[in-house]
């Protein structure tokens, strides 16, 4: 009988790559990962891994052990789970990450009715957007990723992860009010901001990437970034006190901070979606299906109480 520890070790090194990263994933030392994976070996009868270089790599057989190691830890998990659930229990740890604003609009307000229904439920939240968090998707150290995406920048689909948009919502023009163009109702045009200061997120975030396009494609110019923040709080300051402009989503709610003119953008529209993520397969965990349901209701509501906001894509 193949031990599901060592299986971990050999999937996990199929993923990641090196052993050093399998033992920082799984808080092992690296020559605990080769004694595993030797053990392994033995087990199966087949050279599992080689050498190349200073590295291991899977041999053919190692490949198709992987595979299976996959399946079979994925079926462990969902039986466990399983079998809480039949007897009357929604239990276990959901590892969830997103963005600022889906968690105070989606997230936030379900979690009182979760507790309520699920008491053995545990949902570990991660405010964070960084890039590799699809790729912590497929590596299963998060369960749910709650990402932006916006019209302009797609993000790119992968067969491991099943995706839908929950909220889409009309990106604006956040301005101070004492700018010119803030004393009319009307939209504005991208051209007309070309010598503005700007406020957006960290280098390499979708904000920062939306802005450099939209300006580019609808101004005709690079904006000048003089503030950087990932906190919305900051960026409504740098808006309202820094003299800055900033392209800013419906739920941003800019428009009831003081001394914040919001306007339209002229001549085209610009989206946000807020688009949830699981490994495909992942909703038969009873843990996760009712993370995910809550979710999706949370969403409904949201979309029922701001005529503004589309529930799914536009």
């Amino acid at each position: 009988m193949l031990d599901l520890g060592r299986l971990r070790v050999l999937r996990e090194l199929k993923l990641r790559g090196t052993v050093g990263a399998v033992a920082e994933a799984l808080g092992y030392s690296p020559s605990a990962v080769s004694q595993q994976l030797a053990q392994l070996q033995r087990e199966v009868g087949v050279r599992l891994v080689e050498r190349a270089g200073r590295r291991l790599r899977l041999t053919e057989a190692g490949e198709v052990l992987a595979g299976h190691a996959e399946r079979l830890l994925a079926g462990a998990q969902r039986a466990e789970e399983a079998a809480v659930a039949a007897g009357g229990r929604v239990a276990g740890v959901v590892r969830l990450v997103g963005f600022q604003t889906a968690l105070l609009h989606v997230l936030a307000p379900s979690l009182p009715r979760l507790a309520e229904t699920y008491p053995d439920l545990v949902v570990d939240v991660l405010d964070e957007e960084f890039v590799r968090v699809l790729q912590a998707l497929v590596l299963r150290e998060i369960d749910v990723v709650l990402t932006d995406e916006y019209s302009h920048l797609p993000r790119p689909r992968r067969p491991e992860l099943t995706s839908e948009v929950l909220i889409t919502e009309m990106m604006r023009i956040a301005l101070p009010e004492a700018h010119p163009l803030a004393r009319g109702a009307e939209p504005v045009r991208m051209s007309e901001l070309a010598g503005q200061p700007w406020v957006t997120g960290h280098v390499g975030t979708n904000h920062a990437d939306l802005l450099e396009r939209t300006c580019v494609e609808l101004g005709g110019f690079r904006p000048s970034v003089r503030y950087r923040s990932n906190d919305m709080l900051v960026i409504l300051a740098m808006v309202a006190r820094g003299g800055a402009a900033c392209l800013l989503p419906d739920l941003a709610l800019a428009e009831l901070e003081d001394g914040i003119v919001v306007r339209d953008v002229a001549g085209a529209r610009v989206d946000r979606r807020m688009v949830l993520w699981t490994r495909v397969g992942a909703d038969v965990r009873p843990s996760v299906r009712a993370v995910l349901e809550a979710l999706r209701r949370s969403a409904d509501e949201l979309a029922a109480g701001r005529p503004t906001l589309v529930r799914g894509s536009r």
